[in-house]
């Protein structure tokens, strides 16, 4: 993950998937960075936040959105 300006480059889909599901806007569509997908979102206190909570394991969201979610921003990355 990189912080660049006003915006969080996020490499993990999971988490991607995560910050998109509770609104994170994401301001750019994925670009390729080598082989993996980089995903561009407003930054903020909240997002590293939800970050921290992602990673912590203290996140909740409904796993069938989740999945939906998940399936969408892997086919941005095609």
């Amino acid at each position: 993950m990189r912080e660049m300006n006003h915006s969080k480059e996020i490499s993990d889909l999971g988490l991607a998937t995560f910050l998109n599901i509770i609104n994170h806007q994401m301001i750019a569509t994925p670009k390729a960075n080598g082989h993996r997908s980089v995903f561009i979102f407003q930054a903020s206190e909240k997002i590293e936040e939800d970050i921290l909570a992602f990673y912590n394991r203290t996140a909740r969201v409904d796993p069938l959105n989740f999945i939906e979610t998940y399936r969408n921003l892997k086919a941005l990355t095609y």
